[in-house]
């Protein structure tokens, strides 16, 4: 289950009640941030109205429909987990028993979700038993989509908890969310257990700044050997090495990822 519903569900069974520019991934997780802001403006105006939309107070109630909303999954969950949230707690057995019934778990993770180990080993284990998880540097909410068909939405946070959501069904709204979820998945570097997450890996020479730079861009390999000096082999060799090294999959994911680390 997603980090932050668990624990209030958790809580709630305890009583018998989860210098750089502007890049593409900086403007798409700005804007993320900016349509999160209207829909819970819109959520709040509409609070007391029935059907696409439903208000959910108290933290055990948001808890259980966390909880509920997962359980009713019949093929794939979407959802963003990020603080606040009081522990990280154990793997949850919700999760994995919907990952074994066949229902896709497509996971981005603030990187402030995954600074505490026990959070890093708990998704660790989730990946190998099938999630798919990634990671982003400022996630703009907290978030669960179900079958594309509903979603629970945080509307007011205090440092600990989730203390009311808004349960949105198929719309218009819906729709926005799950384009939203879209654009940050595709800016998102993949998660990888071994890859340090707290942000204090080794800064990169001026020279492998350069480079990266060059890859956000989106130069090749033989114009960055050109402009470096070296050949496209050597330019090549070094970006592999870079690559891994971010612990990213492509080209692109290492200079996006370069720069939410704060190397550019």
């Amino acid at each position: 289950m997603l980090p932050g519903y668990t624990e209030q569900l958790e809580r709630a069974e305890q009583t018998n009640v989860p210098g750089a520019r502007p890049t593409a991934a900086a403007q798409a997780q700005a804007e993320a941030r900016e349509a999160v802001r209207s829909v819970t403006r819109a959520a709040r105006a509409q609070a007391g109205s029935s059907g696409v939309l439903q208000v959910v107070h108290g933290t055990k109630r948001v808890g259980w429909a966390a909880y509920e909303l997962q359980r009713s999954a019949t093929s794939l969950v979407q959802g963003v987990a990020k603080p606040p949230y009081a522990t990280t707690g154990p793997l949850d057995s919700l999760e994995s028993r919907k990952l074994a019934e066949g229902v896709r778990y497509q996971v981005l993770y603030d990187r402030s979700a995954l600074a505490l180990p026990p959070q890093k080993d708990i998704t660790t284990k989730l990946v190998a038993m099938g999630e798919q998880a990634r990671v982003i540097h400022v996630a703009p909410t907290k978030l669960i989509m179900v079958d594309g068909e509903i979603a629970l939405l945080p509307l007011t946070v205090s440092d600990t908890a989730v203390e009311s959501a808004v349960v949105i069904r198929s719309s218009a709204m819906l729709a926005a969310i799950a384009r939203i979820f879209e654009d940050l998945w595709r800016f998102a570097a993949p998660f990888t257990g071994s890859h340090d997450l707290s942000g204090d890996e080794v800064q990169p020479t001026e020279e492998e700044r350069w480079i990266l730079s060059l890859l956000a861009s989106g130069a090749t390999d033989d114009t960055i050997g050109r402009l470096m000096g070296f050949s496209a082999r050597t330019a090549h060799r070094r970006v592999r090495e870079l690559i891994a090294r971010l612990g990213v999959e492509t080209r692109f994911q290492a200079g996006m990822q370069a720069v939410k680390l704060g190397w550019l």
